[in-house]
């Protein structure tokens, strides 16, 4: 049904004018000059075809008919806010900003992302992939996957996903092309070991000489090593079949559950000092919820597991 109704840039400026009772006042609110407001005025008279104030010298009055109008129009005008107000908190609860680490969010993540994009269609998404700290308390972020240890946690709330561990793990095809065999840990001499740079000696649980240390080997000779300043691209270089890497499950579960990788010594399994944990801001509604709830069954029950003997 057509309603014929005055365009509603004129209604605006004739509630604003009403409630002000100054042209000049209302110019201010709607960013109109005086006289830009008054000509509004006078357009929305001549369109109803009645008299909306009295104009007084340095005075406005409304009419009769401008106090019924302006009663419909501002009661009109503040419902309509209520509703885009409405409309846009639940546009921005379906948004959700998520930060992790670089290594977290391109090995584990992106491979699990058309799952959660499966049960969760309504949910709009922003990763920051990541390896600085975030203040979550600033809101910039809802949500965040850290690489920690317990202890360095001070809050409480904070929970845990689960442990890291890890395992020598390789490309089915170098394997293939060196032609050599790979049943015990001391035939590692004959492949190029593949290691994450850390002069600082950061995480020395990542290192091939800690891991030896941990099964009671010493140092191991042989082929060339080859050095990588992130932990993605080495992973990224093992599976393009350049060597052997320490393999950080859950990162690379998604890799061996495809055949990517596969782990030639599944007794070889150590345990991190650190653990993934999913760290909450200010904010808790029902789209966190169904992040936390999705991430927690995710890692629970990976696709592939390695079980130690």
């Amino acid at each position: 049904m057509l309603r014929r109704l005055p365009p509603l840039d004129l209604l605006i400026c004739f509630e604003a004018a009403a409630r002000q009772l100054s042209f000049s006042k209302a110019g201010e609110e709607v960013f109109l000059t005086q006289s830009a407001v008054s000509r509004q005025v006078k357009k929305l008279e001549g369109y109803l075809d009645i008299v909306l104030f009295e104009r007084k010298h340095r005075a406005l009055e409304l009419t009769e008919q401008g106090h019924i109008l302006y009663k419909a129009v501002s009661s009109l005008l503040d419902q309509l806010s209520t509703t885009v107000d409405s409309l846009q908190q639940g546009e921005a609860k379906r948004n959700l900003k998520v930060s992790m680490t670089t290594s977290f969010a391109s090995l584990w993540f992106l491979p699990k992302l058309e799952s959660f994009r499966a049960q969760h269609p309504q949910i709009n998404l922003h990763i920051t992939a990541d390896n600085r700290l975030i203040d979550l308390s600033q809101g910039i972020v809802d949500i965040a996957i850290r690489y920690t240890s317990k202890n360095l946690l001070q809050d409480d709330s904070n929970i845990h996903l689960c442990n890291e561990r890890l395992t020598p793990v390789c490309s089915p095809s170098l394997l293939q092309r060196q032609g050599r065999e790979l049943n015990t840990v001391a035939d590692l001499a004959s492949y190029t070991r593949l290691h994450l740079s850390d002069p600082k000696n950061l995480w020395p649980w990542l290192q091939w000489t800690t891991w030896l240390e941990k099964i009671g080997l010493g140092p191991l000779t042989g082929q060339l090593d080859l050095r990588f300043s992130h932990y993605d691209q080495m992973i990224q270089a093992t599976v393009f079949g350049h060597g052997i890497s320490l393999g950080s499950l859950p990162l690379v579960d998604s890799l061996l559950e495809k055949k990517l990788l596969i782990t030639p010594f599944k007794e070889q399994l150590i345990s991190s000092p650190k653990s993934f944990f999913l760290c909450l801001g200010p904010r808790r509604d029902t789209t966190v919820d169904a992040f936390i709830a999705w991430i927690q069954e995710a890692l629970a029950s990976p696709a592939y597991s390695v079980q130690a003997a």
